[in-house]
This record gives structure tokens, sequence and C-alpha cells, in this order.
């Protein structure tokens, strides 16, 4: 086992501070938006006191590493552990399924066109699945709302373009071709319309309909994104807030925002994100179209009942939330992460080791540890092969 060095990701989105404050440092006055823990080819974690990365010790070693189950996982870690620190929205985005991405993938680089990276939308034959628990209150926007609501939304204002929404989603043989009707049609607005129908509805939206968090949210991307499609796309779905130690599993196809606040991220270990709007980044509606699920969604929130508690998800890995008070054992069964978001802990594994691992600083445990006890008051993340 060992500690991994902190690998910062200054996203014009970040939190100045959190982050230092998380893991005991003087903020550096730029952005923080992610802290990053795994071997993705993009920011692989380095291992405290050596020049290796986890991508190349995972490489020289898989067996050793990930455990018997390596071939399964084609001797990659299969997830990224993220701390996010969110003080302005992300785009509103969604993610493909592994066939999805590996379909997309193949047709990028078998195209002909030279396509920058920074213009593709599947930098890899990876789908992604996301677990997103929250650490303080965190908003985001999960999944279409119910076509009645988006209705009520829309006729609040006498603008003839939103009218035309509104008669679009009440009319059509499904509720996902009502939903893809509307969508294309707001994405091909022109952006005076769009600035015109924004306008319009942050003034006339009622608070019954939308709420005040919601609607501050909205008001604050109209003064960023003033013509983009997406402030609409944004009224259509689910305002969610989650409390701390809440978390939703986010599936493939599931079109979400993450808004404002702190949280625990476990994804595939994949960097495909589709997004159709409020981004300076690349934009791709046409596979946003493809992809995304235009149907009304429910957010279904897990609440931890327990001090050691395991979200529960269709993926490959699992995050945990353990509250240590004294002590706590367990086997391994591949390569976990631990993180500590309150308090310091010391951990020995079962060959005898032990280290100590202060809030916020990262432990890597591979499959060849067997297993370890935790000691001491923390609140750790743990994430682990399913």
């Amino acid at each position: 086992m060992h500690l991994l060095e902190s690998n910062i990701q200054n996203y014009h989105w970040g939190d100045i501070d959190f982050l230092a404050q998380l893991q005991g440092r003087t903020p550096t006055g730029k952005p923080e938006a992610e802290l990053w823990m795994g071997a993705h080819p993009k920011f692989p974690s380095r291992i405290q006191g050596t020049s290796l990365n986890l991508k190349e010790t995972i490489e020289r070693n898989p067996e050793k590493t990930l455990g018997e189950r390596a071939q399964d996982f084609e001797n990659e870690l299969p997830y990224i552990m993220k701390v996010l620190a969110i003080k302005n929205p992300l785009s509103i985005q969604v993610h493909p399924s592994e066939d999805q991405a590996i379909q997309g993938h193949t047709r990028e680089i078998t195209s002909g066109e030279h396509i920058g990276l920074d213009r593709r939308s599947y930098l890899a034959p990876r789908g992604k699945k996301e677990i997103v628990c929250a650490l303080t209150n965190f908003e985001a926007k999960f999944g279409f709302r119910p076509i009645s609501d988006i209705v009520k939304i829309m006729t609040c204002s006498t603008s003839p373009d939103l009218s035309e929404i509104a008669e679009i989603l009440k009319t059509g043989d499904s509720e996902e071709d009502k939903l893809r009707r509307t969508v294309q049609k707001i994405l091909n607005y022109s952006p005076e319309q769009v600035k015109e129908m924004t306008l319009d509805l942050s003034k006339s939206i009622k608070e019954s309909f939308v709420s005040a968090k919601e609607l501050e949210h909205f008001r604050k991307l109209i003064r960023i994104y003033p013509s983009d499609p997406g402030l609409l796309i944004f009224l259509l779905l689910n305002f969610v807030t989650l409390r701390p130690g809440e978390a939703m599993y986010v599936p493939p196809g599931l079109t979400h925002s993450y808004l404002e606040g702190h949280a625990v991220e476990i994804t595939s270990n994949s960097d495909n994100v589709l997004r159709c709007g409020l981004t300076s980044k690349h934009i791709d509606q046409e596979e946003f179209l493809s992809v995304a699920k235009l149907t009304s969604h429910t957010s279904s929130i897990q609440t931890p009942d327990s001090s050691i508690y395991t979200y529960e998800s269709p993926t490959k890995f699992t995050l945990t939330r353990l509250e240590i008070k004294r002590t706590w054992e367990t086997t391994v069964d591949g390569a976990e992460i631990l993180l500590s978001t309150k308090g310091p802990f010391s951990i020995s594994n079962f060959l005898g080791e032990t280290i100590v691992a202060e809030q916020g600083t990262p432990v890597w445990i591979p499959a060849s540890d067997q297993g370890y006890t935790l000691s001491g008051e923390a609140l750790i993340f743990r994430c682990s092969f399913y």
C-alpha cells in the first residue's frame, strides 16, 4: 500500500479553497475543481516518494496489483475516484454505454478526418457510469421532468416560441417522441430567440413550478451563456439536492448537470462526455441526441442507514462510506483506493505494514496486500471492485 500524490484539475468551474481545506494546505488562488485518484492515462496518480504512477505500476504486474480478476478488467483499473468541488455549473451532458462508446470511437478513428482531441466526442472505447455522494449540500440536474411539469413551466410566459414548445409536448405518440422533438426544436432556435425566451422566463416563471434555488442557478447561467439553447434544456430537467451522505447512481444515457457543492464521485475509467450546452468545451448535439434517454426520470436517492454503508450500483466498482470510531477490518478482492474526508487514520495491511494517512491524502491498496485494518476516528470513502 502507498500514499498517493494529489492530482488537482484546475477547471474554471472549481471552488477556490475546498480541496485546499480538505488537505490542510494553503489555497493556490486558482479554481480547483477535482481531486483525481486512479490510473486513467489522462491524469494517473503518482505514488508518493517515487516517480511511478498507478498506470505504470499496474502495467508492470497486473495480477499483483489488480488481483485474480485483472483480465476481466483488461488489466486496467476499472474506476476513477474523484472529489468534486463545484462553484459554477457544469455542462448539460450525458455519458455513453459501453457499446455506444465502442461504436462512436471506432467511427471517429476510421472516418478519415483529422479530429483534434479537443473536438472528439469519444476519446476511448469505454462507456461511463457514475456514483456521486454528497459531502455538503450538492445541487444538480438529473433526468427529464414529467412532461406535465415542463408544460407548466413553458406556459408561464406568453412567448409564442414557448407556447410552441408546450404544444409539441401535448402532442405525439410517446413521451420519447415528445421530448425528442422538443429538444431538437430548442437546439434549432437562433441565439436571438433563445435570449428572448430565457429572459422572458426568468421574469415570469413561478416558484411554485421551479424552486427559488433552481431559479437562482437559471438566472446565473443566463448571465454566463445568454444565448445558449442549453438554458431551455436546463428547465426540462429535474432539480435535485443531495444532503451529506446521500448518493445517486448516474447511468449511461441520463442527462445531468452538476450545479454547486462538494461530493465524492466514482466513475468508470473513461472520460467520454457528450455535451449539448452551457459550456465552452466541445458540444456534439447530434451524438447527445443519439445517446440521451429522452424519457422522464424519477431520481432514486440512497441514504446511509448504518456507519458502514455500500451504495448500490450496477457497476464493476463500489463506493462504501465508512464512519470509523475505533477499528475496522476487511479482506480485499482487487485494488482499492481510500480517502478520508474527516480526520486522519492508520492502516495496517495483512503483510504487517502500517502507514498513517492524513485527511485528504489518498491511499492505494493493491490486491497483494490481501486485507487491512483501519484504526482511528475518521470518515473514509472506499472504492473497491464489485
